[in-house]
């Protein structure tokens, strides 16, 4: 089974087998740095868990692309969140036609590890941000714990690894990122790159 199947297939029962800390996502909307009218792209959004605030953040005004390699994942979005100013997007973020250099903030939470090469989708995803935008790579859970409910997952996802902050820091330094922010500890994991 692929990772599209696998999340095809859990889509409907997705918010009731995932629990996501509303203190904690609100935290990272904010360390984010997301404003008023912001463009951001919300990486593997899965059934939208972030759009909302997100959306609190960058008012009527901002726009959200919410883009998703699993059909089922999006239709549960779409359903949940009608927002006029949300365009979900079915694709895959390594050749997705989505427009360069336009974001202020690249979201991805809670799927960085299922990216298999990820030093390209770093660089893939840097492409698109505006001079001064942001990448931001999040969890609301710890390293460790990300990658033992891995570990013990389904074929599709088990061997899918969140690596440590400094390594993705790494990264966004090849990909020409500066990386502003860190936080890898037993509560949650947050590294940010800036253009």
């Amino acid at each position: 089974m692929n990772h599209k199947d696998f999340f095809n297939e859990v889509a409907d029962k997705w918010d009731e087998m995932c629990h996501h800390d509303e203190a904690k996502l609100r935290y990272i909307t904010k360390m984010a740095g997301i404003s008023q009218g912001d463009c951001v792209l919300d990486v593997g959004t899965g059934t939208g868990v972030m759009i909302p605030y997100i959306y609190e953040m960058i008012g009527d005004e901002g726009e959200i692309i919410a883009i998703d390699l699993a059909e089922k994942m999006l239709e549960v979005a779409k359903q949940k969140y009608p927002f006029n100013n949300v365009r979900f997007v079915l694709g895959d973020i390594y050749d997705a036609a989505l427009p360069k250099t336009h974001f202020d903030v690249i979201m991805c939470y809670s799927v960085f590890p299922h990216f298999q090469d990820k030093p390209t989708v770093i660089s893939r995803m840097a492409g698109l941000l505006k001079p001064g935008g942001r990448l931001v790579i999040a969890h609301s859970q710890s390293r460790r714990a990300i990658n033992e409910l891995h570990a013990e997952s389904s074929d599709a996802v088990n061997s899918d690894d969140l690596p440590e902050a400094d390594v993705i820091e790494g990264f966004m330094k090849e990909a020409g990122l500066e990386p502003v922010f860190a936080e890898d500890n037993d509560e949650m994991f947050i590294v940010i790159g800036k253009k």
